[in-house]
């Protein structure tokens, strides 16, 4: 059955949700300052105004916030993005979802191996101690390397399954941001700033390089993974027909019933 794909409405967009917010608070308060400027001070106006104020500069708030993470969230990809595009002719790239605003994922796959980057839009200076990151000289809310080191099993695991072996994955951690002070893999996960990203990829020596048809293959089979992992959804053109109840033959439960005799 053929379907069309929902296609996003105009007034969804962050931009014209915010815009819209922050012309409801300011035209409620607006209104609320010119009734209390008026000599005829009406109270009934004022209670019908007021609930409408503090839901536009609520809905306002996060209205902004939404629109300051998406495009910090596109700055952060951009970074990267651009730096990875500095890599050889044989290496291609594979832009993978993250849920959180301020994470994004990528995986660069070239003749010296498979390289799933992690980038973080954390601030300061990137400290290690006892096998632990710092941030700031502060654990971070989030445990960067184990989330940098399960994304790696997951790309892991779908190569394996498309070239049948397993194929060695190099985890990268990438502060767009951030001072990288850390000299060392931290559990099996490299840490590096994005200036030296591309630089960091191309150095690492594979004892099997990967075939230019393995490359291909990879690159595929993550490409469909990322689109696997976010469907559309689709919309029906014509109604479900209701179904033809199937008629099912009563079974009687029990002890069957014997016929009765009539005496003669």
């Amino acid at each position: 059955m053929s379907g069309v794909a929902a296609k996003p409405h105009a007034f969804r967009r962050p931009e014209l949700q915010c815009a819209g917010a922050v012309y409801l608070t300011l035209a409620t308060g607006t209104g609320l300052v010119a009734l209390a400027l008026q000599s005829t001070w009406s109270p009934a106006a004022t209670i019908l105004l007021l609930p409408v104020f503090v839901v536009g500069a609520i809905a306002a708030a996060r209205s902004s916030t939404e629109l300051w993470r998406e495009r910090r969230a596109s700055q952060l990809g951009a970074n990267v993005k651009r730096t990875l595009a500095t890599l050889g002719p044989s290496y291609r790239v594979v832009t993978r979802g993250s849920a959180m605003p301020d994470r994004d994922s990528h995986v660069a796959i070239g003749p010296n191996g498979i390289f799933l980057i992690l980038s973080s839009d954390d601030g300061g200076r990137v400290t290690a101690n006892d096998q632990r990151l710092f941030v700031n000289a502060r654990l971070p809310w989030r445990n960067l390397v184990e989330d940098c080191r399960v994304e790696a099993l997951r790309v892991a695991d779908r190569v394996q399954r498309t070239l049948g072996r397993p194929v060695p994955i190099h985890a990268v951690l990438c502060f767009t941001r951030a001072l990288v002070a850390v000299g060392q893999e931290i559990r099996g996960v490299k840490i590096v700033q994005v200036p030296r990203l591309a630089r960091l990829i191309e150095s690492v020596a594979a004892p099997t390089p990967l075939a230019v048809g393995d490359v291909e293959a990879v690159r595929a089979a993550l490409v469909q993974t990322v689109a696997e992992a976010s469907p559309r959804p689709v919309f029906r053109l014509t109604p479900r027909r209701a179904e033809t109840p199937i008629e099912r033959p009563l079974t009687l439960v029990g002890r069957p019933s014997t016929p009765h005799r009539y005496r003669s």
